[in-house]
């Protein structure tokens, strides 16, 4: 009698285990989100502007370049920043 009342025991622990491992597994939390920024695409017709490089923002901004003084600032400072 002791011994059926054990394996009793035994399967309903087994199942209880089993139970709470199946409900234990969970979806793993997405990692960090980051805001969905699109690229600037030309139109038709258009140029791409590429940001200056390294040595042009050595030189330093003058007028005939492609950006503005305020946007050749603001790209040179934002490629001090992520060195």
């Amino acid at each position: 009698m002791l011994t059926t009342a054990l394996r009793q025991a035994a399967a309903v622990a087994l199942v209880l285990g089993l139970s709470g491992t199946c409900l234990a597994q969970t979806t793993p939390s997405p990692g960090p989100t980051v805001p969905q920024k699109s690229l600037p695409v030309p139109k038709p017709g258009e140029s791409m502007i590429i940001n200056p490089t390294r040595e042009e923002c050595k030189a330093g901004w003058r007028p005939g370049l492609r950006w503005t003084k305020q946007e050749f600032d603001k790209h040179c400072a934002q490629m001090e920043i992520s060195k």
